[in-house]
């Protein structure tokens, strides 16, 4: 009977999360799932922007929302197209030592994001000797790279596990709008 018991209560369980009932991408984890992050009713793919957490950081809101989160590739969340904010922590993880890094403060990102696409951020050290310095990127389907979209200076002037942001070079940044226009020949109205 206890069989029988377990067996119906595994059964409803992945009922429900093939047909997208009460669980989802955050309360399985990798196993895998994207949560609607958006008002109103379903849309179609064309009308969304998939937005997937990467390696090396914590996604801790998205939009000031705070229930949107995610540890390192274990998030996906279904979002409007146009731009959005990313609050984010770098989590690195160190083999050698047998440890992860925690940033102990948080910053903030954005991106535009378009509809019909998926994204992912990342975040790697600038130097693999040090973590002084990280570089957020994310992923982006539309220019078919990898774009710098911040910079995170973990210097020895702020206290320990803690980070600054910066935009990245003036340069870079110019070239990325340059590409995003030669591809949509509109740039950031693209995503809006």
């Amino acid at each position: 009977m206890m069989t029988l018991r377990a067996a119906s209560v595994l059964l409803t369980i992945v009922a429900q999360w093939h047909v997208g009932c009460t669980m989802n991408a955050n309360t399985l984890g990798q196993w895998g799932g994207t949560d609607k992050a958006y008002p109103g009713a379903e849309r179609p793919a064309s009308e969304i922007s998939i937005f997937q957490c990467g390696f090396g950081l914590a996604v801790l809101a998205i939009d000031e929302n705070r229930s949107l989160v995610g540890e390192t590739a274990q998030c996906s969340y279904a979002l409007l197209p146009g731009r959005h904010t990313f609050r984010v922590s770098i989590r690195h993880s160190d083999a050698a030592a047998a440890g992860k890094w925690v940033q102990l403060n948080d910053q903030v990102v954005e991106y535009d994001l378009v509809a019909g696409k998926t994204y992912s951020l990342h975040a790697f050290p600038q130097d693999k000797d040090s973590l002084a310095a990280f570089t957020i990127h994310m992923s982006d389907p539309v220019l078919n790279k990898i774009v710098t979209v911040a910079v995170f200076h973990c210097a020895k002037d702020l206290p320990k596990g803690h980070c600054k942001v910066s935009p990245p070079s003036q340069a870079q940044a110019r070239a990325n709008e340059k590409t995003r226009q030669g591809v949509t020949g509109k740039g950031r109205e693209a995503s809006n």
